[in-house]
């Protein structure tokens, strides 16, 4: 059976990776710290970036015998890759999101919200659903109904019951810090293109938000590799606060008509 520890640990997590973020949102939008338009724009761009384009190449490809020998016999460079095309698909999508959907929203409001909106929108479809999937199956497993469920898979059901059984509640209540790291790295990133947007020199910032994505991505992949999992989420919240350190150092190089965050 499934301890009453992991149960709890993914409820909390589905609370923070799912309820919250959208209780977040609705409490912002209505009280008018964030811009409607820009945040659902980064939700957008995190959705077709990732869900509709990126995950879905790297799905096809992973049936491919070609990839799957170049990523088990080159794994740097296989991790490298999956940084990399992280930075390029979801920066590209930020950098069409802020040309041709806020032509008249670039303040420093507007780039925040875009931000929270990506990285809102990463917590709630990766993490969240996962988590609440996750809680699902642990209660069904303790009332009985999962084996009703897979009565024709019993092997699939003790796969599922094992692999649910092994999970660490430590790593599951770190699995929320990240998310915060990840969020305020995405808040960073979109200050970026919205701030090369705004100079006119869209493309270096561009690429300098393509470079601090690869380098998050690969330390976080690298770390979680090569360390254990609290010196990697430790260096990645660091990241994450010096990222925050940055966004709102940089608040007064937009315009200040905007309402405060």
């Amino acid at each position: 059976m499934i301890p009453v520890e992991t149960i709890i640990a993914f409820g909390i997590s589905s609370f923070f990776t799912l309820l919250f973020p959208i209780i977040l949102m609705i409490v912002l939008v209505a009280k008018q710290k964030i811009a409607p338009r820009p945040l659902l724009i980064g939700m957008l761009a995190f959705f077709v970036s990732q869900i509709l384009l990126r995950i879905p190449i790297l799905n096809v490809l992973s049936t491919q015998s070609w990839f799957l020998s170049f990523a088990q016999q080159q794994i740097i460079l296989y991790l490298v890759l999956l940084s990399s095309t992280a930075g390029l698909f979801e920066e590209s999508a930020r950098l069409i999101g802020v040309k041709c959907f806020c032509k008249e929203q670039r303040s420093y409001r507007d780039a925040f919200s875009f931000g929270l909106g990506h990285g809102l929108c990463e917590v709630i479809l990766l993490v969240g659903m996962s988590s609440v999937g996750n809680l699902l199956y642990c209660v069904m497993l303790q009332n009985g109904s999962m084996e009703a469920a897979f009565a024709d898979s019993p092997d699939l059901l003790q796969q599922v019951t094992t692999a649910l059984a092994a999970v660490s509640t430590t790593s599951i209540y770190l699995g929320i810090v990240e998310r915060v790291s990840a969020v305020l790295f995405h808040i960073f990133a979109t200050v970026l293109i919205f701030q090369g947007v705004n100079r006119g020199h869209a493309g270096s910032y561009w690429l300098l938000a393509v470079l601090s994505h690869t380098v998050f991505n690969l330390v976080a992949v690298i770390l979680a590799q090569y360390s254990n999992v609290w010196i990697c989420e430790g260096v990645l919240l660091l990241l994450g606060l010096c990222a925050l350190f940055y966004v709102l150092r940089t608040r007064k190089n937009f315009s200040n008509g905007a309402p405060s965050i």
